[in-house]
């Protein structure tokens, strides 16, 4: 059996309702720098106790609040980091462009937010920076297919939206229709999806894989 790791970024600017910032330019506020540290050691000591795994490899998005959230990983298992590390397939999805919520903070672009998945079509793009939701899906599928691949005990560092939708493919839910597409954030929005929050991907020898949050990293 094989085990893949999969974390979302700790606290953003953008979680805090901060002024609007390119995608992937969003960094974390000390609150995450912060989280991700603790996570590191509360890592450390239940590999100590031999409840977790030495990481083998770290990956993480191209969103530079993963990237500060794996960071402490990396340093100290003095893992390689490289542009092997970081992978299109962890992106978050875009679903508004920066165009639309430029100079915005958190309350003004919620609202458009929600009117989205209220709204919106799997095929429509808000912008030349956004995603179609069928791209989103087309992406985790992406990695659904190539993580038997990863090296066994690797971390994935990720994101909220990505993480529910990878659960719920797991499941074998389609995704074809904005009403389905509603159901998908239903399900995301119920799961458990704090900063930091970390599920264990496992693969069976015949490729089934199951995904389960890991309870005893919760801070």
């Amino acid at each position: 059996m094989q085990t893949i790791y999969m974390i979302r970024h700790g606290q953003s600017v953008a979680n805090t309702g901060a002024v609007s910032q390119p995608d992937k330019r969003i960094p974390l506020t000390e609150v995450g720098l912060a989280q991700a540290q603790s996570l590191l050691e509360r890592w450390q000591a239940l590999q100590q106790m031999g409840k977790l795994p030495l990481p083998r490899h770290i990956y993480y998005s191209q969103m530079l609040r993963a990237k500060q959230t794996a960071s402490p990983f990396i340093d100290h298992y003095q893992l390689p980091d490289d542009k092997n590390n970081e992978i299109e397939m962890l992106n978050e999805f875009a679903c508004l462009s920066y165009k639309t919520v430029e100079g915005m903070v958190g309350k003004q672009r919620a609202p458009l937010a929600q009117q989205y998945w209220q709204t919106a079509d799997i095929h429509y793009r808000d912008g030349a920076d956004a995603d179609t939701f069928n791209e989103f899906v087309a992406r985790v599928d992406r990695f659904i297919a190539s993580a038997p691949r990863l090296e066994h005990n690797s971390l994935c560092f990720g994101h909220g939206i990505w993480i529910g939708l990878l659960a719920y493919r797991l499941l074998g839910c389609p995704i074809t229709s904005n009403a389905e597409m509603q159901q998908l954030r239903q399900f995301q929005t119920a799961i458990p999806m704090h900063n930091t929050v970390v599920y264990r991907l496992d693969i069976s020898d015949e490729g089934i894989m199951q995904l389960r949050v890991v309870h005893d990293l919760k801070g």
